[in-house]
C-alpha cells in the first residue's frame, strides 16, 4: 500500500525478549515498541497506546484485538477492527467485543471471509462490516514442476494440532489398506491434539506411513515436494496455507463447507462432504491418476494467484480507509 500510495503507517507492538530481524524496513513505515513485560502486558500496552495515540494523532487506526490495551484509543478516532476469526471458536471474546464496540463512534469492521462475516453478524449487524480476503506473497512459494511420482503420493498437512483442524479424519483414511499401501501423510504443525494424533496412528498401525513433523520455519519451500494437500478443518476463518498449497501446485481436498465453500469454486478444489471418509478414500485413489493431479493442481493454481494476491489486499485497504 505504502509503495503505490503517499502513506505513512506506524506500528504499536508487543516488544519479545528475542526479536526477530526482519531486514530494512521501509522509510515510511515506524515502529514503536511496548516494553516486554512477562505479566501485566496488556495493561502496560494500554499506558503506551494512549501515550502514543495523544503524541502521534492518526488520521485512522487499523487493530486486530481490542483485548490486549486497544480499548484505550481515542473512541472518536475512525478505527478499523479486522476480525480474524469466526465466531464459533472464539464466542466469548466476541461476546466482550459486542460489550465495547457500542461505545466507539466510528469503528468499522473488517472480515477476511465471508464466512467470517456472516458469523459476526449477531453481534454487531452486517452494515458496518466489509470483507477483504488476505492476500499472499507469492514470489515466496516454491512452485511445483513435476507430476511424476514412482513410489507413494506423499499427503501434507500444515497446521496446529487441534481438533478443529480435521487432521484425525485424515489419518482414519489410513485404516484402509488401500490407503495405507499407497500414500504417505507428513504433518506439520504443533499443538494440544499432538497426543491423541500419535494415538490414533498407532491405532492403525500406520506409523510407518504417517508422520508427525513438528514445526518448520521454511513451509513456503516444502509444498512442492508433496503430491497432494489435505485440510478438512471445520470453522477456518480463511485458510492460508490451502491458499499457499494450491499456489505451489497441489491438488488440494477440503470440506464443502465455510468459508471454503464460498472461496473457491468447485473446478479449482476438490470438495468434500463433511465426515465423509468414503468421498475422502474415493478422491484420494482418483488422485492416483498423474492427469488429474496436474489438472487439479494447475486449476487451483491459477485460481488463487490471480485471486488472493497481497497487491489486491493491499488496494482494498487503502480504497476503504479513503472511502
Amino acid at each position: 500500500m505504502i509503495r503505490k500510495n503517499n502513506v505513512k503507517i506506524t506500528l504499536f507492538v508487543w516488544d519479545t525478549p528475542k526479536r526477530i530481524s526482519w531486514g530494512k524496513w521501509n522509510p515510511k513505515i515506524e515502529i514503536k515498541f511496548v516494553p516486554y513485560s512477562k505479566y501485566f502486558q496488556g495493561f502496560i500496552a494500554a499506558i503506551f497506546y494512549r501515550v502514543w495515540s495523544l503524541w502521534n494523532h492518526a488520521d485512522q487506526y487499523l487493530i486486530n484485538f481490542i483485548y490486549h490495551g486497544e480499548g484505550i484509543l481515542p473512541k472518536k478516532s475512525k478505527i478499523y477492527y479486522v476480525l480474524h476469526s469466526p465466531a464459533s471458536l472464539i464466542p466469548h471474546r466476541y461476546e466482550f467485543i459486542q460489550r465495547k464496540y457500542i461505545k466507539y463512534k466510528n469503528l468499522t469492521f473488517i472480515s477476511v471471509s465471508e464466512f467470517v462475516k456472516k458469523s459476526s453478524e449477531p453481534y454487531f449487524g452486517s452494515e458496518k462490516n466489509t470483507v477483504i480476503n488476505h492476500g499472499l506473497d507469492f514470489s515466496k512459494i516454491d512452485s511445483k514442476n513435476n507430476y511424476l511420482e514412482d513410489g507413494k503420493l506423499k499427503i501434507l498437512t500444515v497446521a496446529a494440532l487441534e481438533s478443529w483442524k480435521g487432521i484425525q479424519d485424515v489419518i482414519s483414511s489410513f485404516s484402509e489398506d488401500e490407503i495405507k499401501q499407497n500414500f504417505e501423510y507428513h504433518i506439520f504443525g504443533e499443538g494440544p491434539f499432538y497426543n491423541e494424533l500419535y494415538h490414533q496412528i498407532k491405532k492403525y498401525n500406520a506409523e510407518d506411513s504417517i508422520l508427525l513433523m513438528g514445526r518448520s520455519s521454511n513451509v513456503e519451500s516444502l509444498y512442492c515436494n508433496y503430491d497432494i494437500y489435505c485440510q478438512l478443518s471445520t470453522g477456518e476463518a480463511f485458510g492460508l496455507s490451502v491458499i499457499e498449497a494450491m499456489a505451489a501446485g497441489l491438488p488440494t481436498i477440503v470440506y464443502n463447507i465455510p468459508p471454503f465453500d464460498l472461496l473457491f469454486p468447485s473446478e479449482e478444489v476438490i470438495k468434500i462432504e463433511k465426515n465423509s471418509k468414503e468421498q475422502l478414500k474415493h478422491e484420494l485413489l482418483d488422485l492416483q491418476l498423474i492427469d488429474k493431479r496436474q489438472k487439479v493442481g494447475f486449476k487451483g493454481q491459477k485460481y488463487v494467484l490471480d485471486t488472493f494476491t497481497i497487491e489486491k489486499m493491499a488496494d482494498n485497504y487503502y480504497d476503504l480507509l479513503n472511502d
